[in-house]
């Protein structure tokens, strides 16, 4: 039976739990159940519980099937890592040292290039809102005249879900921005108009591939009051058929399909927004679309299942 790790970030193996979060969970144990079924054993681990002198995992989780339980075990050898870490300089390192004994889904190289919101955004210019790199309040003040936006965004280089954004009104950002750590500084892209054909709200659009194949995608708009989309941040999810997506999307999914084809196999996803004239932007690339799906998203949860079984086999 083939084994497949899902690396995860910093945990406590004393105080470990296999998820807080009950929804998680359950996609969790359907995902394992049908990997099992598919000659496919499932483990689940930090990867500080790797052991760089032996170079096996200490420690991880395995769910027992349908019907039954989380259980803790022990010296696990995988034939294949599943890359579900945050990014971080430090936890690269260690993906690095943890490689040299186990392949690894996504291709690091891949990882690091689609999850660094300036690499992505020079890569792809054409598609993609021009960036200034911030590392202090002089850098802000030096390039804020080139934002000709009203209001003004700041992201972290690498965080997902949201976190760490700012969005501020130009005329106070010098004022109330937090900075500390290198930020991106970016015009604002006023979404309020919708996609065309789908929808008439703010929003960000998402769509999830598996190499050149597109699985299945889906908007999200923010809560009244606020300019984040993502369910994280309390965004409302709405699936999109694949007849329904615009087809100014593909000569920019085809583009970003040609840049990393030399990746295989890959997992990604592609976050756009729609400007008031109707042209969509590259807002962001995901190296590690979830495997936890909404209610809304069940549908579509076994199609990604069986093209995830597919990659592993």
């Amino acid at each position: 039976m083939k084994k497949v790790m899902i690396l995860f970030g910093k945990s406590n193996w004393q105080k470990a739990k296999p998820f807080a979060n009950k929804d998680y969970q359950y996609s969790y144990e359907y995902f394992y159940d049908l990997c099992q079924k598919n000659n496919i054993q499932m483990y689940r681990a930090s990867y500080q519980w790797y052991d760089y002198k032996k170079h096996l995992f200490k420690h991880a989780w395995i769910f027992e099937g349908k019907g039954g339980q989380w259980k803790k075990v022990t010296n696990i050898k995988p034939d294949l890592v599943y890359d579900k870490t945050k990014a971080r300089r430090e936890v690269y390192y260690k993906k690095e040292l943890i490689r040299e004994y186990y392949p690894f889904l996504n291709d690091l190289e891949f990882t690091e290039l689609v999850d660094d919101k300036l690499t992505t955004s020079l890569l792809f210019p054409q598609w993609s809102k021009k960036n200034w790199l911030i590392k202090n309040q002089t850098d802000l003040k030096h390039f804020l005249p080139q934002i000709k936006t009203r209001l003004a965004v700041l992201k972290p280089l690498a965080d997902s879900g949201g976190k760490g954004i700012q969005i501020l009104k130009k005329s106070e950002i010098l004022e109330k921005a937090q900075l500390g750590r290198p930020y991106l500084l970016q015009n604002f892209i006023d979404s309020s108009k919708g996609v065309p054909g789908v929808s008439y709200h703010m929003h960000d659009l998402r769509l999830v591939f598996v190499n050149n194949k597109y699985i299945y995608s889906y908007i999200r708009e923010p809560n009244q009051g606020s300019y984040l989309a993502n369910l994280a941040q309390g965004g409302k999810l709405i699936i999109v058929p694949e007849n329904k997506l615009p087809q100014s999307l593909n000569p920019i999914i085809e583009e970003v399909n040609e840049t990393f084809k030399t990746f295989s196999p890959r997992i990604y996803a592609i976050d756009f927004m729609f400007d008031e004239k109707k042209q969509p932007w590259i807002v962001e690339l995901n190296s590690m679309p979830g495997l936890y799906f909404t209610p809304e998203e069940k549908p579509y949860m076994l199609k990604m299942y069986k093209e995830l079984l597919q990659v592993f086999k």
